[in-house]
């Protein structure tokens, strides 16, 4: 079973192919990864000493251990990027002590159709990586800040001959015909705030792994800004 892995954008370069050919790739950094926790759909298939969870920490008498709960479904949760200890709440500190891992600046969930065979503690490295051809990111796209339809959705522009007084930009008609007291239709392509959204690109292509150093050489473009994270994961499709 591939678990995905969390990275770190770096940037773009290419890469020579054997036959002279140049592929344009993205280097993203892929972990080291720390599992913080292996969540499974009933407490009874997880460990003897995962079971047990912290408790009532109200009462005076002190702590008071109890079971833990069903978490529901099939999960493994991933930390990536060490930070500060003095940056971290005691939450924080308390449960990556758990996986006897530092604190983490990312914390994602990669779900799985049945109990994940890595446990709590171990590191997920690129290597995993090493016979998938195919893998899904996702990532958060750059901000743009507030841009017009043109930016925005690719509008053409109006007419800039003689008539059009300072409008050729402009949206024109959003098409309301009746009851405008209602306002813009829900849906309608406006000027507004562009980018910093959820996007993923399914199918890129593995050039290249560099386990030595965690690189993964992906074909093509990925989501986000330089140093942006990242969720990398098996291709769920295939062409």
């Amino acid at each position: 079973m591939t678990i995905g892995i969390l990275g770190k954008k770096l940037g773009m370069t290419q890469l020579f192919q054997p036959d002279g050919t140049w592929v344009p790739v993205t280097v993203v950094q892929a972990g080291p990864c720390k599992v913080l926790q292996v969540k499974a759909r009933e407490a009874s298939e997880l460990p003897e000493e995962h079971r047990q969870a912290s408790t009532n920490r109200g009462r005076k008498s002190g702590k008071l251990e109890r079971p833990r709960r069903d978490d529901g479904y099939y999960a493994v949760q991933v930390g990536f990027d060490e930070k500060p200890e003095k940056a971290s709440s005691k939450a924080e500190l308390g449960h990556c002590a758990k996986a006897g891992a530092a604190p983490v600046r990312l914390i994602k969930e990669f779900r799985t159709e049945s109990m994940p065979s890595v446990a709590q503690g171990e590191d997920l490295t690129v290597a995993q990586f090493a016979e998938v051809k195919r893998v899904d990111v996702t990532g958060t796209s750059k901000g743009r800040g507030f841009a017009g339809t043109i930016k925005r959705y690719g509008f053409a522009r109006q007419r800039t001959t003689h008539g059009n007084s300072k409008a050729h930009r402009k949206l024109g008609g959003i098409g309301r015909m009746y009851s405008t007291m209602k306002g813009v239709p829900k849906g309608k392509k406006m000027p507004g705030h562009y980018g910093v959204a959820k996007i993923t690109v399914q199918n890129l292509e593995v050039v290249k792994i560099d386990e030595e150093r965690n690189l993964l050489y992906l074909r093509g473009a990925v989501p986000g800004h330089r140093n942006a994270y990242l969720m990398i994961q098996k291709s769920v499709k295939t062409r």
